[in-house]
């Protein structure tokens, strides 16, 4: 029996879509921001803190302000499961509990020299700010969904039950489910020719 979550037929082939149970955290990968946390029940974002480290946590801090590092606030709301942002989720949900379920779990940097060096830049401009920002908010949104376990990878069975193909490591299904496709589109292609 498959642990599929979907299963599709397609050119005389099945795509199954899993989970990925075990994916690479995509804090592992080369990020422009670092994610400094610390929750007492949870270990999160690139550096972790705790009661005895709350020093070093502070200084991290005021490094980052002498350096003129772009310094926004991290939330997590934690309800069924955790969710991260740079915005408060106070009077944000509809559920209305976030007053309750939320709290600034730490912060995000920016480190202003490593991205005027990657970049080519001499200085951050508005325009520039605005464009780090929106990265570090689509670095938290893969986080998310890496702590939700919303990654997957898919299984290519052909017509006489053998698996041809499979690959891991999506986030989210759709992705999965185009690459998946398109191996079968290419197998049915030089199976023509």
């Amino acid at each position: 029996m498959s642990d599929a979550i979907e299963t599709i037929e397609y050119k005389n082939h099945t795509i199954e879509i899993l989970p990925d149970m075990n994916p690479e955290s995509p804090r592992e990968w080369d990020n422009i921001c670092e994610f400094h946390c610390g929750h007492r029940r949870y270990n999160l974002g690139d550096f972790h803190y705790t009661e005895s480290t709350r020093e070093d946590f502070n200084e991290m801090y005021r490094k980052a302000k002498r350096q003129n590092d772009i310094i926004l606030p991290l939330y997590m709301y934690e309800h069924s499961g955790i969710a991260l942002s740079i915005q408060s989720f106070y009077r944000r949900l509809p559920q209305g509990h976030a007053e309750f379920d939320s709290c600034q779990v730490g912060y995000v940097i920016i480190r202003r020299e490593k991205v005027l060096e990657e970049w080519g830049k001499k200085r951050i401009t508005k325009q520039f700010r605005e464009k780090l920002i929106r990265i570090a908010e689509s670095e938290i949104q893969t986080y998310n969904q890496y702590l939700r376990g919303d990654i997957y990878g898919y299984n290519v069975i052909d017509e006489d039950g053998n698996e041809t193909d499979s690959c891991w490591g999506y986030y989210g299904t759709e992705d999965a489910i185009t690459e998946a496709k398109s191996i079968v589109d290419y197998k049915t292609n030089e199976v023509k020719v």
